[in-house]
């Protein structure tokens, strides 16, 4: 009895119309002529030039294997279902394009440093931290404060630099090996997308297949 491992990422992105088992999944098993085979399983079927996805579950799978070997033991080691996302080439190409990303990501760093800045501006009004620095200084040295003392530019300074060692990167470079919070926090909201992706897909599959039966139930 062969033993096959199976292991399913959450996603892959393919540009191939016909995709089989071996270009989404990785594929063990000690007999290579077996694993060869089943690599070359059809999967999914793509066609034209927009972007489209695909789900995939481990049950469809195992089905198909035990077609062609019914007593072979199937072990799954990942994801028990997974979306296909084709992107055909000319897609690739324009995602690929250095000028349109570079405008991109201007255009997102535009909006994050006026949408902090706009947001620490607001903060510091409500919480009326110009009046509570010059408390603070009058209390410390006894003399009014003009508003740009030693506590404005300590708390300038401080301000970027706390941000630049929470979040752990500048300028390229990490200050520790640790994942930023917002590789943490990204990644956290790829897998919830994906997880939402795959529900609705698998919901459109569904209701397409429910409308064929209904429509050959009628006829």
């Amino acid at each position: 009895m062969d033993t096959i491992y199976l292991n399913l990422e959450q996603k892959q992105q393919v540009q191939d119309e016909k995709i089989t088992l071996g270009q989404v999944a990785d594929i063990l098993c000690a007999d290579q002529a077996v694993a060869t085979r089943v690599r070359a399983i059809p999967v999914a079927h793509f066609s034209g030039q927009k972007k489209q996805r695909s789900t995939l579950d481990i049950t469809t799978i195992i089905s198909k294997i035990q077609e062609l070997y019914s007593s072979a033991q199937i072990v799954c080691t990942g994801e028990t279902s997974m979306i296909i996302e084709y992107v055909p080439i000319k897609v690739q190409q324009i995602n690929n394009n250095k000028v349109l990303n570079a405008v991109k990501v201007l255009v997102v760093c535009l909006v994050l440093f006026f949408g902090a800045a706009f947001t620490i501006i607001t903060f510091n009004n409500d919480v009326s931290a110009a009046d509570a620095f010059a408390k603070v200084y009058e209390a410390l040295t006894g003399e009014s404060s003009d508003n740009f003392t030693v506590l404005e530019i300590s708390y300038a300074i401080g301000l970027p630099l706390g941000i630049m060692i929470f979040f752990n990167h500048f300028s390229g470079h990490r200050l520790t090996t640790d994942p930023t919070p917002i590789e943490v926090a990204m990644e956290s909201y790829e897998y919830d997308v994906n997880d939402a992706l795959m529900t609705l897909e698998k919901r459109k599959e569904t209701h397409a297949n429910d409308t064929g039966s209904s429509g050959n139930n009628r006829t």
